[in-house]
This record gives C-alpha cells, structure tokens and sequence, in this order.
C-alpha cells in the first residue's frame, strides 16, 4: 500500500545541496550560504559530512533509490568538494549516458518538485520522511515572493511522495 504526500507548501522552497544515498538533503538557504563539515575538502564522499542545520526547518531530507550515480561514480575522472558541486561542477546525480535516452542529471540546487520528477523519470522513487504531515513552513530567505506556508500533508507515515 502506498501513500501519496502533499508537495505544495514545499516544491519549490528547498532546493537540493547534498547527497549521500538513499538520502538527498535539501535546505531553505542559498547554497553559498549551506555549510557542512568538510564541504570544502576533496573528495567530497570521504571528508564531507551532512548539512548543518542552524534554524527549524532549514534542511529536508527525503530517501530515493533508482538507477542514479553520484559524482565520485565516474563522472568526468574528477574528485570535487561538495562546494564545487554545488556551484555546478558535476550533477550530484545522474543517469548512465544510454544511446536511446538523453541522459538525467540532477544538478545542485534544483527544487524538491523537479528531484522527484527528474528520479522518476529516471526510473526511481522518493520517499518523503515520517512527521511530513506535521511540516509547517515559516518564511525564509530562500522562499519566493508568494509562497504560501506548507499545508498539512495528507500521508503523515513515510510514504511514495
């Protein structure tokens, strides 16, 4: 049995700054502003560590799996810091380069709606965390003029999102 979350109060509020399978993290801050311990070491997967978080609800993270590589997986023959992939270096995930499909890559900073998209375009799926029901909003730098606070979700139990 699945459960479907209510992306709306959130989409477009966190966007994408760390991953460390099956967890993609997420923060409500400009990545130049998102730190963590050893962002800026190389390589990434043995020095860095997950996102600080300084205020309630700055960092979101959802599971995922799926046919998605991460940077250190031979990408270009580089080793990157997390800085440097999230100023656009390397896509934190991607899809194998296949003649018959243009091939996926989840760059840095893409909104929480286009990563579950783009996974399940890749053939994957996302998982939003248990309490996602109890998720409620307040403003931020990083929210656009406009938004609106998170509603409750309707699936406050893990869940397909």
């Amino acid at each position: 049995m699945g459960l479907t979350a209510d992306l709306d109060g959130v989409r477009h509020a966190y966007g994408l700054c760390f991953v460390r399978a099956p967890w993609a993290y997420f923060t409500r801050v400009p990545l130049d502003q998102q730190w963590g311990d050893g962002w800026e070491q190389v390589p990434y997967e043995q020095h860095a560590g997950v996102p600080y978080a300084d205020m309630p609800q700055q960092i979101l993270t959802v599971a995922f799996d799926g046919p998605l590589y991460p940077p250190d997986a031979g990408y270009d023959g580089k080793t990157r810091s997390v800085i440097e992939i999230n100023r656009g270096d390397a896509p934190w995930l991607r899809t194998q380069d296949l003649i018959s499909n243009a091939p996926i890559h989840i760059m840095a900073g893409v909104t929480l709606e286009s990563f579950v998209e783009q996974v399940e375009l890749a053939g994957g799926r996302v998982f939003a965390p248990l309490g996602w029901g109890a998720l409620r909003l307040e403003r931020c730098e990083r929210d656009q003029p406009g938004d609106a606070p998170a509603s409750t979700a309707s699936a406050p139990k893990a869940s397909n999102v």
